[in-house]
């Protein structure tokens, strides 16, 4: 029996399915897929296979996708941390997916041909990138696959921020990019999802699917710093029951505002409606 899956986090097109689906949804091909792993910075999740097409999310140095077709330049991948589902352009893409060691834990960094911060950088790396670390140099780290960053900007996976707030102020005047999830330009979730994944706390990457599976409910009164604020379409992180900061397109940048500003400007967007969820999150 055909099942009704979100397209998002679910790879099945009316022509394709991934294997795993079998018995869940109706297609003419399943595929198995085979693992591959991103190779750049930043790399767009496109919803169809053209430059031009919408942007629903980022993919990270380092992240790992199932590749499920590729097709005309083109990899249609599902991606291991959170499920995404999307276009990528399978240059980009390594077979050789390798173990990884550490993560970016700066905004962001430059990746060096050399240990040499005077030669022209080959790639920049966001927070949350991951890497493996072979061996450092000086005050440079060389990783598998080519290049040096300065090793001070990047720890191992198992440390981790003590306070996803602290990682979010640190996007503070970084612009708004619909579906971006880097230092370079991040929507709301985008902001929620790396600060809480930089603190240990994995999460969904869009507000709508966040609200019902992160964390668990409060009220307002109860509301303190950290918790997920959500209103239709737009999410912030508080910092006290007045406070938030968060990723709007209002100002088109990471901003702290008044809850009761955010709250008032989205009702007049949706016609009356105001806060649907508050959601309190921990790593353990």
């Amino acid at each position: 029996m055909s099942q009704k899956l979100d397209p998002r986090l679910h790879p099945v097109r009316e022509d394709l399915a991934a294997e795993y689906l079998r018995n869940k949804v109706e297609a003419p091909k399943f595929s198995k897929g085979y693992a591959a792993q991103v190779s750049k910075g930043i790399v767009p999740l496109r919803r169809h296979p053209a430059d031009e097409a919408g942007q629903d999310t980022e993919l990270l140095f380092g992240e790992k996708v199932t590749i499920y077709e590729e097709k005309n330049g083109w990899a249609w991948v599902q991606n291991a941390k959170d499920s995404y589902v999307g276009y990528i352009s399978a240059d980009i893409l390594s077979r050789e997916v390798r173990q990884t060691t550490h993560r970016v834990k700066a905004l962001r960094t430059y990746l060096y041909p050399q240990p040499d911060m005077k030669i022209p950088p080959i790639d920049m790396l966001s927070m949350e990138s991951t890497v493996l670390a072979l061996k450092e140099e000086g005050r440079y780290t060389q990783i598998q696959g080519g290049g040096w960053i300065f090793t001070d900007h990047i720890c191992s996976l198992e440390t981790k921020a003590l306070n996803h707030v602290d990682i979010a102020y640190q996007f503070l005047g970084t612009p708004y990019f619909w579906g971006g999830k880097s230092s370079v330009g991040i929507d709301c979730s985008g902001l929620v999802q790396v600060a809480l994944s930089a603190s240990g706390i994995n999460t969904q990457r869009d507000t709508y699917i966040q609200e019902t599976t992160a964390g668990f409910p409060v009220n307002s009164e109860q509301c303190t710093e950290g918790d997920l604020v959500y209103w239709p379409g737009h999410v912030a992180i508080a910092l006290d029951k007045e406070n938030a900061i968060h990723a709007t397109a209002n100002s088109m940048d990471v901003i702290i505002e008044p809850i009761a500003h955010i709250t008032e400007r989205v009702k007049m967007e949706t016609g009356g409606t105001g806060i649907t969820a508050i959601k309190r999150v921990s790593a353990s």
